[in-house]
């Protein structure tokens, strides 16, 4: 495998590390009971924006469309969205109300960037990389939304959907 392709695969995986860490910070908040609403609600540290959004049950993985500072509801430019590379330009903090970010979101999008290279040159076949490089960010979204009772019964359910799919494909390759 060249290191083109290897390189490749790593953009890959910062890429989908970024959209891992929206899966992380959004879905909890998405299939939130009322409990930890009323709690995030009464939290003095949300913005008013985010607790609109809690109280309205608008938070999903598509909306808002845009990532946003979660203290001060700053939307983020497209060259705050840049894996990696933007955590390390603005050294780990929020650009408007200098909030520090939580290194969870570099080591999520280094590991993946990591990971899927050695994937793709592991493999060297983009479908099993691809599989792979799926189920492990899958994963790491199930490792990271462990306590949150609601998040974890839907992704232990699309595990399974996720584990027929593998199995269904690996039988079919191997044919």
């Amino acid at each position: 495998m060249t290191y083109f392709e290897t390189c490749i695969w790593i953009v890959i995986g910062l890429i989908t590390g970024s959209f891992v860490n929206v899966c992380i910070d959004r879905l909890p908040i998405q299939f939130a009971d009322n409990e930890l609403r009323s709690r995030l609600l009464k939290s003095p540290k949300l913005s008013p924006q985010l607790k609109n959004y809690v109280q309205d049950s608008s938070v999903t993985l598509y909306k808002p469309t845009r990532s946003f500072c979660f203290y001060c509801g700053h939307q983020l430019q497209w060259f705050d969205n840049i894996p990696m590379l933007s955590y390390i330009m603005i050294k780990g903090h929020c650009r408007v109300c200098k909030t520090a970010l939580v290194p969870r979101l570099f080591w999520t999008e280094t590991m993946h960037g990591f990971w899927y290279g050695v994937f793709g040159w592991f493999f060297q076949n983009w479908i099993w990389s691809l599989f792979v490089g799926i189920n492990f960010s899958f994963l790491w979204i199930l490792a990271n939304c462990q306590s949150y009772h609601q998040v974890r019964i839907k992704l232990y359910f699309a595990g399974g959907i996720l584990l027929v799919v593998n199995s269904v494909v690996y039988y079919y390759i191997r044919k």
